[in-house]
C-alpha cells in the first residue's frame, strides 16, 4: 500500500468534519493527486487528478445541500453514493467500498503485524492528537517508553523466533494491564510505548511499575528452553517535561536511557532523575508513618542516605509501595522539632537486607522547589 493511500485511509475517520478538514490539509501538503487516490479508495474508479478534484468538490457541495434539505447530517459515504447515482449519472455502477472494509484497511495501516499493537505511524498521530487536546483544555498526560533488556543477547542465545515470541508476550501484558483509555504502540524494534491520558507522573509510575513487575514475573518457553525477560522504562509528562511532542519523546527517552544505565529492570521518571539537584549525604534518622496504606509496622524508623530539593532517599527494613503517601519526619541537629512533610513514594529498590525508598518533595508537574525542601536545605546550611 502506498504511503499516500495510507494517509488518506487514516484521514477517513468517524468524525465527518475532521475527515473533510484532514483531506483538505493533506491536499495542501501532497498536491492534487490526493483527490484521484481518494476517489480510488472510496469508489475503486480511476479519475485524472483534474476530474477527481472537480468531483470531490461537487461531492462535498452535494453533501451540504442534502443535509440542508433533510435537516440532519449524512455520512460521507452516503454523500458519495448519492452523488454518483443522482448527479454524475454518466458513471455506471461505481463500486463504493464498504465501511467495514475501509475500517479494516485503516486498522491494518495502523497496526504492527507482529505484536498487534498500534504502530509508529499511529503513535505519532495519537501523541500529537493528545498534545492538541491537553493544550486546548489545559490538561496533562504522560508517556511511558519501554525497552526490553538485553534483547539482542536473547535473540543471539535463543534465536529470533524466541525474540518474536517475547515481544508478543510483553505486548499482550501491555494490552491486558493498560486502561481502556491508554494507547499501546510498538515504537520500533524492541521498544514499546504507552500514552496515558489525564495521568500525572506519579500515577504513571504506579501503572508502569505494575507492568514492569508482571513482565519480570512472567516465564517464557521456546522449543523446550525456559527464560525470562525484563524491561526498563522512562516516563515523561506534559507540560513539565515538554510542551511539544518531540520534546516529550526526548524526555522519556532520556529517562529510559538512565534506567538502563542504572542497572536495567527499573523505571525512571524524567522529572526526578534528569534534573541536576545538589544532593547532600545525611545520616540522620528518618521517622516514617503510612498515610494511604498500612505498613508492617505502621510506623518505622529508617536511616537517611541523602537529600536534595527534589526528595529524600532512606534505607527501610520493609518495602513501601510506589505512589503511597507517607509522612516523613526528619530530625535536624540543632533543631528541637523534626521537619515533617507528607509526600509520595517515587522509588523502591530492593537489596539483600533492606530497601532504598525515595520520596519526592516536588509536585510532579512543578519544576520549582517545595517550601519543605527550601526549609530543609536552609537548616542544612544550603540556601
Amino acid at each position: 500500500m502506498s504511503d499516500l493511500r495510507q494517509k488518506i485511509i487514516a484521514s477517513l475517520g468517524s468524525n465527518e468534519d475532521g475527515s473533510l478538514n484532514s483531506i483538505a490539509s493533506l491536499a495542501k501538503k501532497e498536491g492534487e493527486q490526493v483527490y484521484n487516490t481518494l476517489l480510488s479508495v472510496l469508489t475503486q474508479l480511476e479519475f485524472s487528478p483534474e476530474d477527481a478534484k472537480k468531483n470531490w468538490t461537487r461531492i462535498v457541495e452535494h453533501k451540504e445541500e442534502l443535509e440542508t434539505k433533510l435537516g440532519h447530517a449524512i455520512s460521507l459515504m452516503t454523500a458519495v453514493c448519492y452523488y454518483f447515482s443522482d448527479v454524475e449519472k454518466n458513471i455506471n455502477t461505481p463500486a463504493i467500498i464498504e465501511l467495514k472494509m475501509l475500517e479494516e484497511t485503516k486498522k491494518q495501516s495502523y497496526s504492527d503485524g507482529l505484536t498487534g499493537l498500534f504502530n509508529r505511524r499511529y503513535f505519532d498521530d495519537a501523541l500529537q492528537g493528545e498534545m492538541n487536546r491537553v493544550q486546548r483544555y489545559d490538561g496533562s498526560f504522560s508517556v511511558f517508553f519501554i525497552d526490553l533488556d538485553n534483547f539482542k543477547k536473547l535473540n543471539d542465545t535463543y534465536g529470533h523466533q524466541a525474540g518474536d515470541l517475547t515481544l508478543k508476550v510483553v505486548s499482550d501484558i501491555l494490552q491486558t494491564m493498560k486502561r481502556t483509555e491508554d494507547t499501546a504502540c510498538r515504537y520500533g524494534g524492541e521498544e514499546l510505548v504507552l500514552i496515558l491520558p489525564e495521568t500525572e507522573k506519579m500515577n504513571a509510575l504506579v501503572i508502569a511499575e505494575r507492568i514492569r513487575k508482571k513482565v519480570e514475573e512472567t516465564g517464557l518457553e521456546f522449543e523446550g528452553k525456559r527464560f525470562n525477560v525484563t524491561l526498563s522504562g522512562g516516563i515523561a509528562s506534559y507540560p513539565a517535561d515538554g510542551k511539544e511532542a518531540h520534546e516529550l519523546v526526548h524526555a522519556a527517552d532520556v529517562a529510559l536511557y538512565q534506567a538502563k544505565e542504572s542497572g536495567r529492570n527499573r523505571i525512571f521518571i524524567h522529572d526526578l532523575e534528569k534534573r541536576h539537584y545538589l544532593r547532600i549525604g545525611i545520616s540522620e534518622e528518618v521517622q516514617v508513618q503510612s498515610v494511604t496504606e498500612s505498613l508492617n509496622p505502621k510506623e518505622l524508623n529508617a536511616q537517611g542516605k541523602n537529600v536534595s530539593s527534589s526528595g529524600i532517599l532512606f534505607e527501610s527494613p520493609v518495602a513501601i509501595k510506589i505512589g503511597s503517601q507517607v509522612q516523613i519526619a526528619l530530625s535536624i541537629k540543632g533543631q528541637a522539632d523534626p521537619l515533617t512533610v507528607t509526600k509520595q513514594v517515587a522509588r523502591v529498590e530492593s537489596f539483600d537486607s533492606y530497601f532504598d525508598i525515595g520520596v519526592a518533595f516536588l509536585d510532579m508537574n512543578d519544576a520549582g522547589e517545595s517550601e519543605f525542601s527550601k526549609t530543609l536545605l536552609q537548616h542544612l546550611g544550603i540556601s
